[in-house]
């Protein structure tokens, strides 16, 4: 028993260390290869290279990118094409943003890239960023003087957490879709009837989602960026934080209570313009994407639905509080992770 244990672990140390130095062979086989090639040697290429190639351990990812790019070379000087062109997929998959070098390349194996699409058929990410609003008052509207301009708004900073599609049209120009999660906050102030002071905090959260014409200005290691077309935005809640002082003959009297619901004081669905810019940093993590974006938001709708202005009774009669007709616009800053996608075929024609 002792025996045939023993004899079946140096069975598999010695099936191991074979495997092993397969693997650590392979390295010297690339070199052997290409000194073959160099030497004219050129119908040998492929089977030096086969067993490295067949054996999933064998190369490395570098390796076996240099392995499919000698074996092009191969079939293309045996004007191999089918074979030439299987080669050359199987680089590509390896290594899709490959980048010709025309004075050391052949003209055989430019040629035969450049009937390979090399640019990714889609590229996916994540975005994180800041909100800020600017509300633009388009008429007034109060308990007291509404002729004048009334009160004063304020934005704070929300948050946008979204997933992003780019999908490329020409090797510059893609269209670009998202879908993120949005909150937006900002702040009413004014004095009514000259005696009593009414805060009005309002905190939104949106299902935002942009189509936009996203244009590169270099296909380089920092690509600079524009972003141009319309947002869609779903409101999904609203909340609202609500306080009054008065000061009547010296005394103070403040008037609060728990957070109000004013969804039904809104629209639901509100559309912009957009415009952006950005700066996205190439080949970080893999193939990945790092991302820089400023955008701007312009509103087109009225966020206030007018038959429902004077609907909410504590609004209207605790705090003396009435909307203004508004629209908002906005910044968004974000940092985002994108990676390409990509499918090597040749073009057609």
């Amino acid at each position: 028993m002792k025996f045939s244990k023993l004899f079946f672990g140096l069975y598999f140390c010695f099936v191991n260390l074979s495997i092993i130095s397969a693997q650590n062979n392979c390295p010297q086989v690339l070199k052997k290869a290409q000194s073959t090639y160099d030497e004219g040697r050129i119908s040998e290429v492929s089977n030096i290279l086969e067993p490295c190639l067949k054996d999933k351990n064998g190369f490395t990812k570098e390796e076996r990118i240099e392995a499919y790019k000698l074996l092009t070379f191969t079939w293309l000087y045996f004007n191999e094409r089918a074979k030439a062109e299987d080669c050359m997929y199987n680089f590509l998959n390896l290594n899709p943003e490959y980048i010709l070098n025309e004075t050391i390349d052949p003209t055989e194996f430019i040629n035969l890239y450049s009937t390979f699409r090399n640019c990714p058929i889609l590229i996916y990410g994540i975005k994180i960023g800041l909100t800020n609003q600017d509300i633009n008052v388009i008429k007034n509207f109060s308990v007291d003087n509404s002729a004048i301009s009334r009160g004063i708004y304020k934005s704070a900073l929300g948050l946008q957490l979204g997933v992003n599609f780019e999908i490329p049209v020409r090797k510059k120009i893609s269209l670009l879709t998202e879908l993120n999660l949005v909150q937006k906050n900002h702040t009413y102030r004014d004095e009514i009837l000259k005696f009593a002071k009414i805060s009005f905090h309002e905190k939104q959260t949106l299902i935002e989602i942009p189509i936009l014409l996203h244009v590169n200005f270099s296909t380089k290691k920092f690509i600079p960026y524009m972003n141009f077309g319309g947002t869609f935005s779903y409101l999904v809640n609203d909340k609202a934080i609500v306080s009054r002082k008065d000061k009547l003959n010296g005394n103070q009297v403040e008037v609060s209570g728990p957070e109000l619901n004013i969804l039904t004081l809104r629209h639901k669905l509100l559309y912009t313009a957009s415009i952006g810019a950005g700066l996205k940093l190439k080949n970080v993590l893999g193939n990945g994407y790092i991302t820089i974006e400023a955008r701007y938001n312009i509103g087109l709708r009225n966020s206030v639905s007018s038959k429902n202005r004077a609907s909410n009774i504590d609004l209207v009669y605790n705090y003396l509080y009435l909307d203004n007709d508004f629209r908002m616009n906005g910044f968004v800053c974000s940092l985002g992770f994108a990676l390409p996608s990509y499918r090597p075929r040749i073009k057609r024609i």
